[in-house]
């Protein structure tokens, strides 16, 4: 049992965790995709985990490039009070680890987590541990296999430089997890991990038919960031609401980013703080949802769930129970190591060997 003993935005009672009473399975499709590009595994022989502290260490692209919002902006200062409407709350977070290293390529865990709040009970799915062995013979196979299972993509595309596929596959994953969750909820709130908005990788164009999906459901989605890269008035977006307390939203009206820009926003964007003298987020709203019904979805997010620090509590559940902890990553690797035939090894750290306790890169050991 989990008590919210932190500040609320609304005194609630404490809650149940406990997992969904029908449990949510894998699809078979993904599941031999998974089993097929591990198919090769055994005449590795060697599988080179990194050390510790970079086990959780995926090699990132940009998702968002710094955009500066110009043209006829307007803001707009609402302040924010619970709407006193009964409404689910769902929180959707995926998380991708890299297992280790082969000799011909990675293998990488992808698990996503669903998480709803009704009332005082809040139940889970957790999807997943699936595990992709991805070489550079069969990336552009795994990767575009994905694209047309999970996201209805039929377009062929070639898959980006094997240390990036990961990051790539977990995107696509992420928004398997997030049309599941649209499919299986109605009139609820859905809050994604992320803006809305599509970017140059490939696969977030889905996102788009996403939202039409959870709009046909009668569901409303958010989407909260942790970090921005736009910047308004010559200012990051995120300080705009420095020394303002909350609960409040301050609407940014009439932007665009500029016509060469990647990014196509989806989403009415907004800084948030969802609680007093909370850290602020980016919040954008789905932007073909009418305004006022909007800034009602958040008012229901407060009423409805807890917020910690100005964050809901149900996407922090979610991010919890998606992450691998240290005991599950040993275990993976113990079970491929058996089930292929691989020695396990420690990947050297090259800096560390090279230039000792100042090799790295400004982390604590």
């Amino acid at each position: 049992m989990l008590v919210a003993s932190h500040a609320l935005t609304l005194p609630l009672d404490a809650y149940n965790l406990s997992p969904a009473p029908t449990r949510q399975k894998l699809p078979a499709k993904l599941v031999e995709i998974s089993l097929r590009s591990m198919s090769g595994l055994e005449t590795e022989g060697i599988l080179a985990i990194p050390e510790l502290h970079e086990q959780d260490k995926i090699a990132l692209e940009e998702q968002e490039q710094a955009v500066v919002l110009s043209g006829s902006i307007r803001t707009r200062l609402i302040p924010l009070s619970p709407l006193e409407e009964r409404k689910v709350i769902v929180g959707i977070d995926t998380s991708s680890l890299k297992l280790g290293e082969t000799g011909g390529g990675l293998l990488v865990a992808l698990r996503a987590a669903v998480v709803w709040r009704n009332g005082r009970y809040c139940r889970y799915l957790r999807l997943g541990p699936l595990v992709f062995h991805v070489t550079e013979q069969n990336k552009d196979e795994i990767y575009n296999e994905l694209r047309r299972y999970c996201l209805g993509l039929s377009e062929r595309r070639e898959a980006p430089s094997l240390p990036y596929v990961p990051m790539r596959l977990s995107n696509i994953f992420d928004l398997w997890a997030r049309s599941l969750a649209c499919n299986l909820f109605s009139n609820s709130v859905l809050v994604f991990d992320g803006p809305l908005a599509i970017g140059p990788d490939g696969v977030s164009p889905a996102l788009r038919g996403l939202l039409e999906l959870a709009r046909s459901n009668e569901n409303l989605v958010i989407g909260i960031s942790k970090t921005s890269r736009l910047i308004l008035m010559g200012k990051p977006l995120m300080d705009m609401l420095n020394g303002i307390p909350g609960p409040c939203l301050l609407e940014v009206e009439g932007q665009f980013p500029p016509a060469q820009s990647t990014v196509k926003l989806l989403g009415r964007i907004h800084v948030a703080k969802l609680s007093p003298f909370s850290c602020p987020f980016r919040l954008d709203i789905d932007a073909a949802l009418p305004r006022e019904k909007g800034i009602n979805a958040v008012r229901a997010l407060l009423s409805n769930d807890a917020i910690y620090q100005g964050y809901p509590e149900t996407l922090r559940l979610a991010h919890i129970i998606a992450t691998f902890t240290a005991p599950e990553v040993m275990a993976m690797q113990l079970m491929l190591s058996k089930a292929y035939r691989l020695r396990i090894i420690r990947k050297p750290d090259v800096r560390r060997l090279l230039f000792g306790p100042f090799g790295t890169g400004g982390a604590r050991n």
